[in-house]
C-alpha cells in the first residue's frame, strides 16, 4: 500500500487484486437471505459500529453502498456520544481537521 500526499489530500491505494493474501474480493446476496440481513451486520457491538458496501440494502457491492453506510455508521456514532455525553465540545478534534482523508482501492 502507498500513503500519498497532494495538495493536503492523504489517499490510500490498495492492491486486492494483486495481494497474495486476498486476490480481490466483493460481496454478493445469497439466495434467500433474510429481509432484515443488512439491519443485522449493522447492529453497533458496544462503541465499535459497522459498515461497507456488505452492510447496504440498498447498493450492495458498489462503493456507494460503502459510503453511505459509513455515513449512517457515523452519524450513529455521533449520536452515542451525544446520548452518553451530550455535548460535543468536550472532544476537540484530533490531527489536522482541514486534511481529507480518501481512501481507492484498485484490482
Amino acid at each position: 500500500m502507498q500513503f500519498v500526499s497532494i495538495m493536503q489530500i492523504q489517499y490510500l491505494v490498495s492492491r486486492w487484486g494483486t495481494d497474495i493474501n486476498t486476490l480481490g474480493s466483493y460481496s454478493y446476496d445469497a439466495v434467500g437471505k433474510p429481509h432484515d440481513l443488512y439491519e443485522r451486520l449493522r447492529v453497533p457491538v458496544d462503541n465499535l459500529f459497522f459498515a461497507g458496501e456488505a452492510t447496504s440494502m440498498l447498493y450492495t457491492g458498489s462503493v456507494h453502498g460503502a459510503y453511505s453506510t459509513g455515513m449512517m455508521a457515523a452519524e450513529d456514532c455521533r449520536m452515542r456520544v451525544l446520548e452518553r455525553y451530550g455535548e460535543l465540545d468536550l472532544f476537540p478534534p484530533v490531527g489536522d481537521v482541514s486534511v481529507i482523508p480518501l481512501q481507492i482501492s484498485r484490482l
